[in-house]
């Protein structure tokens, strides 16, 4: 990890703060409190990094910050030990062949399980901003008739009527628990927090195949 920040194009200062606690040193409930202290202070400050340089007025940056965005998410399920298939890590074909299209990122536990009983898995997709292309998302929904997609963002400017809209699709909105948890969102049940998608949502898919997987 220690020339991550090489990698992710993200502050050095901010990856040193994950290298001194020694995040990859806990387990169990130890692992957990850090992690949740980490959202609070890493998601508060990488994922507006981020944010920020997809508002750059070049594609290619807007590009990066995609990938940022999306590496950043894959470190922490590889630390909290979360199983996942990603289409960076199994190729597109293999995605595409189970009809899904470039739209899912990634599908926890694993492409087996989406087999066995994709209704009992997290499908994602991770969106630095929202603005129109949530409803891609929507027309991926429509297209493959998964029951829901889990839409990652670090978009700070979440409308109450693009949250209906989005559930209205079957889009779960993954976003900073500010915003989640703000008086315009926090009683629509399709926007949740990172918080708890990493350590309650996830979990409990990853429970229910731990017993009949």
């Amino acid at each position: 990890m220690q020339d991550l920040y090489k990698v992710l194009d993200t502050p050095k200062h901010i990856l040193d703060l994950l290298l001194t606690n020694k995040i990859t040193e806990l387990t169990g409930e130890k692992l957990k409190d850090e992690i949740i202290k980490i959202c609070g202070e890493y998601a508060g400050r990488i994922f507006p990094y981020v944010y920020r340089i997809s508002l750059s007025n070049t594609q290619s940056r807007r590009s990066r910050a995609g990938k940022t965005f999306e590496a950043i998410i894959y470190k922490v399920y590889d630390c909290l030990d979360y199983t996942f298939d990603s289409q960076s890590k199994v190729g597109r074909k293999t995605f595409t062949e189970l009809g899904l299209g470039k739209k899912v990122d990634s599908i926890l536990p694993n492409i087996e399980a989406y087999e066995k009983r994709r209704n009992k898995t997290i499908i994602g997709t991770m969106k630095t901003t929202l603005r129109e292309r949530w409803q891609e998302v929507a027309e991926e929904i429509e297209r493959t008739k998964i029951p829901e997609i889990h839409l990652l963002t670090a978009d700070e400017s979440i409308s109450k009527s693009k949250a209906q809209e989005m559930n209205n699709h079957n889009i779960i909105v993954v976003a900073y628990d500010w915003i989640a948890n703000s008086e315009s969102l926090k009683q629509m049940k399709n926007i949740i927090s990172f918080e708890e998608y990493l350590f309650e949502e996830i979990p409990s898919i990853l429970k229910f195949w731990s017993k009949n997987g």
